[in-house]
Order: structure tokens, then C-alpha cells, then sequence
């Protein structure tokens, strides 16, 4: 790792990764992978579409195929309004240019309690945490690590207040931490995917 990345692993020992307990199986055989590259392992049809449309809150999609143990991509909050109103710079008036940029990238809260909050908003679904040691997940990913100042797949601000602002400088490279602007830290991103092997626990929420 370089000086940044030191300094972020430093700051947060820790990360974590919600996901559906059923998923388990293929984080232990390919690690965590992101929409695209579970679209492409699992060779879905019109893949492009389901990349750059709206899943929809709630709505999580089962992938299968012979030979693998199944994957489900959680659902999505990014409607067309709101994330267009939120979007600015290179993606601005192009909600699916976003949603295709989210798909890449796997993410990873960088507060525990956070992770907790999200895992107990789909009660029906058997959600677990995952704590991920930070030094040794950043020295396997390299340069395709990121931090981002907001919750990048959420569209809509609390009480239904307008989104945060997006653009091509949200995604901020982990090894030029600390951010030029200074902003808070709140999730790490991946892009493609963590590798397999990487030591982590299994928390219930």
C-alpha cells in the first residue's frame, strides 16, 4: 500500500458489506464481486439493461447458472427524477451513465453501525454484515479503490429532500487520501470486485 492508503486502513481498520446470507457461498468462492462482473459470471441476457435501469427499492434479482452457487443483487434506490436532478459534470442528464458506474463497483460501509441500519431495512430478507480487515483488502485491490462523501446509489436525501450532488470527482482514488476536499468519508468502493481469500467476519444484524 501506498502513504494514502496506509492512512486510510489507519483511520478505518475496518469495513463492511451487506449482502443476502444465501450469497455466502460465492463471496467464499470468487470474493466480492460487483453487479457487472456477477452479470457477465452469470452470462445474464441484456445484461446492459438490467445495468443501467432502476431496480427499484425492494426489488432484488436472483442469478443463476449451472455450475455455481447463485448470486442476488440487491435492490436499488435511483429513480430517473431524482438522480437526474442530483447528477452533475459528465453525468449530468444521464441517470443510466450513473447507475452503470454504481453496477461496477462493489461498496463498503466504513461504519459499522451503518451497515447495521441498511442490513434491518429489508427484515423479510436473511441479511448479514460482513467486517472486512482494511489493510489487507486494499493491498489486493491496488488501484481500483475508492471513497466517496455520500451514499452513491441513493438518490433521495432524508425526509425525501433532494439528493446529493454527483459527478465524475464523487469517486475519489483511496491512495490519494485525504480527499482535495476534505469532505467526510462514507463508503469505499471497488471496482469489480475484492478477489477471493480476503479474511473477513460474518456478523449477524
Amino acid at each position: 500500500m501506498g502513504d494514502g492508503a496506509a492512512r486510510f486502513a489507519a483511520r478505518f481498520p475496518r469495513a463492511f458489506h451487506v449482502t443476502d446470507r444465501a450469497n455466502l457461498p460465492g463471496i467464499a468462492r470468487d470474493g466480492l464481486l460487483s453487479a457487472e462482473a456477477l452479470a457477465a459470471l452469470y452470462a445474464v441476457p441484456d445484461a446492459d439493461r438490467l445495468l443501467s435501469e432502476n431496480r427499484g427499492r425492494g426489488h432484488f434479482v436472483h442469478l443463476s447458472r449451472d455450475g455455481l452457487p447463485g448470486a442476488t443483487l440487491r435492490d436499488q434506490w435511483m429513480p430517473d427524477e431524482p438522480l437526474t436532478a442530483c447528477l452533475r459534470g459528465a453525468y449530468a442528464g444521464r441517470p443510466d451513465w450513473w447507475r452503470c458506474l454504481i453496477n461496477a463497483h462493489v461498496f463498503l460501509w466504513l461504519s459499522e453501525p451503518q451497515a447495521r441500519r441498511l442490513a434491518a431495512v429489508n427484515r423479510a430478507r436473511d441479511q448479514v454484515v460482513l467486517a472486512f480487515e482494511t489493510a489487507p483488502l486494499l493491498a489486493a485491490t491496488a488501484g481500483r479503490a475508492f471513497t466517496t462523501p455520500i451514499n452513491t446509489g441513493i438518490a433521495t436525501g432524508r425526509y425525501g429532500r433532494p439528493g446529493s450532488p454527483r459527478d465524475e470527482t464523487t469517486f475519489h482514488p483511496v491512495a490519494e487520501t485525504p480527499r482535495p476536499d476534505r469532505r467526510t468519508l462514507k463508503e469505499l468502493a471497488i471496482r469489480g470486485g475484492t478477489g477471493p481469500g480476503l479474511p473477513h467476519a460474518v456478523l449477524d444484524p
